[in-house]
């Protein structure tokens, strides 16, 4: 008896062991990700403002123009691509897909439990059910935690009573910062300057106006006139205020709704009219821009919102409140939820098996009673697993395996191609990059998927990309894990005029 219990806690151990070691699962992202109309970054310290803005256009043509509202004049900087693509990977939902199969241990103790109970009477006896009980009571407790995770600057005065307080080109962006005390001029100067003002824009403007605020109108130049939509970098805007505020009353003129995701640093929570609380927690940044901006920020706020044009009559002005740790968005692979409900039902079914031995125990049921008793216990656990399936968060998700080999993989094919090319500037380099993936893409000689966003990497600071940088006379080549750190080694650097033929010589 002491040998068969022995036999039986080393059957039992391996579970764990095979469950955590030998093969890494694979990690679960997000399959479709939904691109908002609109993203901003607002950090807030001090009474003073950063608003960062991305803005997505949509239409024929080669020039767009646009123009923002501010408490007071702004100093303007350019934004990198990767800035949005990196919040949206820090803010991205936890995704269980990787759930311990518990019910097998249970399965395994049942039967192991009916096959002594039924088939070899004689070996059976209090103290064993004890210990095997004991297995199961501890298996059960194991599943607890499964559910409960469940320029050039310038200042005019024109003869139209516009002041134009700044001018500067701001990378792809042409701005001007503006200010009047006639709302009128105002109005007509943004229309003779190709500024498409909607007519009822006229008492909004006024409102501004009176309130002191200044307007930056921007102008933005597309290579193609294509139809289609396209993602200029973003624009910072720096500035002093009392409270954070991000304007929306000239965007909501238009009267379209407007699918807005809001990234908030600061030292504390922030909430916004209309706007869901998606997560708040503490920042880890690692993206060189992302960390410059907000540094000595602790917090980080993420909040999204589908707004209407009545949502928009009103600027949103950011509220402060105590910060409180937020775990943020969970959801569940198809397999994750499936897994955990059977983990669950399974347990319900075994401690319903427990329940009826202890009243038989008890009260000497008849054991004709056996098989409808278990035929309800089975149809019980059934509901519980369609239950918990049901009830919980599910999305669909792609699975990639190591995901930092295939950033490896790609950075080394990429180097094998540049050495050896002859090439002699960045233009040369990048055409030699991109015809290296194009090609070996077609052909399926590489994986060239961003394993963290998805799609084929491309140049852009963001997760799993890379850039191609000229920096103290040397070209370099740097990707970008999952925090957005800059993986730069020694031999991705290059000399400037340096060519396969060039260090031949």
């Amino acid at each position: 008896m002491k040998r068969f219990g022995l036999s039986l806690l080393l059957l039992l151990m391996p579970l764990a062991v095979w469950a955590d070691g030998m093969v890494i699962p694979p990690m679960a992202f997000p399959a479709n990700v939904t691109i908002p109309d609109q993203c901003a970054l607002i950090c807030y310290s001090n009474g003073v403002e950063r608003l960062v803005i991305e803005t997505r256009f949509t239409g024929s043509g080669t020039n767009f123009a646009w123009v923002v509202p501010l408490p007071n004049q702004p100093v303007i900087e350019p934004a990198t691509t990767g800035l949005f693509p990196t919040l949206d990977y820090m803010f991205q939902p936890e995704i269980i897909h990787t759930v311990p199969q518990y019910y097998e241990g249970i399965l395994f103790v049942l039967g192991i439990i009916c096959l002594f109970r039924f088939l070899v009477p004689k070996y059976i006896s209090a103290g064993f059910l004890v210990v095997l009980l004991f297995f199961l009571m501890i298996l059960a407790a194991m599943l607890l935690p499964a559910l409960a995770t469940a320029g050039m600057s310038a200042t005019a005065v024109l003869p139209d009573t516009v002041t134009i307080l700044n001018r500067q080109l701001v990378g792809i962006f042409e701005t001007e910062t503006i200010a009047s005390k006639d709302p009128n001029a105002l109005q007509n100067w943004l229309s003779e300057n190709g500024y498409e003002v909607p007519a009822n824009a006229q008492p909004v403007i006024a409102d501004y106006v009176k309130s002191g605020w200044v307007f930056v109108a921007a102008k933005v130049r597309r290579d193609s006139g294509a139809p289609d939509t396209s993602t200029p970098h973003p624009l910072s805007f720096t500035f002093k205020t009392d409270r954070p505020v991000y304007p929306m009353r000239l965007t909501g003129l238009n009267g379209h709704p407007l699918t807005v995701a809001l990234y908030v640093f600061g030292n504390s929570r922030f909430t916004a009219p209309h706007f869901k609380l998606e997560s708040c927690t503490e920042p880890g940044v690692a993206h060189p821009l992302l960390s410059q901006w907000t540094a000595n920020m602790p917090v980080a706020t993420k909040l999204t919102a589908k707004l209407s044009a009545a949502d928009m009559e009103y600027d949103i002005w950011l509220k402060q409140s105590p910060y409180v740790f937020d775990q943020g968005e969970v959801y569940y692979s198809h397999q994750g939820a499936l897994i955990t409900a059977v983990n669950w039902g399974t347990t319900f079914f075994a401690l319903g098996l427990l329940g009826w031995w202890i009243l038989n125990r008890a009260y000497k049921i008849e054991q004709g009673r056996l098989l409808w008793y278990f035929g309800h216990a089975t149809l019980f656990s059934f509901l519980i697993i369609g239950l918990i399936y049901s009830c919980l968060p599910k999305i669909d998700v792609r699975l990639v395996n190591r995901p930092w080999f295939h950033t490896g993989g790609q950075r080394e094919a990429i180097l094998a191609a540049l050495s050896i090319s002859e090439w002699t500037n960045a233009a040369q380099a990048r055409a030699i990059i991109q015809n290296t993936i194009s090609s070996s893409n077609s052909l399926g000689w590489a994986n060239w998927n961003n394993a963290y966003l998805g799609g084929t990497i491309r140049e852009e600071d963001s997760p799993g990309n890379f850039i191609f940088r000229e920096t103290d006379g040397q070209f370099q080549l740097v990707f970008f894990d999952r925090s957005g750190f800059e993986d730069s080694r020694p031999d991705s650097v290059y000399p400037v005029q340096q060519t396969n033929t060039d260090s031949s010589k």
